[in-house]
This record gives structure tokens, sequence and C-alpha cells, in this order.
């Protein structure tokens, strides 16, 4: 069982091949600067260096900014 994640605004589930992973271990696997994402999990934002366990609902947010 691995980590499911949902990208957002792309709308697309990927899996994370781990039980356990930091949320800036997810960053890295989707290939996302955490300057420019943010991990939800069960709806609250996390910080980089706490877990995240398989069967949480988890959703990376992709921040887009311009001006």
């Amino acid at each position: 069982m691995g980590i499911k994640v949902k990208l957002v605004p792309d709308n697309v589930m990927v899996e994370i091949d781990a039980d356990r992973a930091k949320a800036s271990h997810i960053l890295s696997k989707l290939r996302l600067d955490p300057e420019s994402a943010v991990v939800i999990v069960d709806g609250k934002p996390v910080p980089e260096d706490d877990y995240v366990e398989a069967g949480s609902n988890v959703v990376v947010v992709r921040v887009l900014s311009g001006g």
C-alpha cells in the first residue's frame, strides 16, 4: 500500500511507493519545489518535515503566482 496523492490543479492521482514519508519527500518524488507547492493532509497544510501516512487524504496544491 502506498500514499495516494491528488495533485491540484491538474486533478491527477499519483501513488508514492511508501507507507510513511515526509512531506518534503512527496514533493521531491513529484518533482515539485517546496516553494511552489503545499502538502495538505486530511484538510490541513503540513510542514515539509512532518510525516504523511498511507491511508491519509493527501492533496498537493501547486501554487500559481504572477503579476
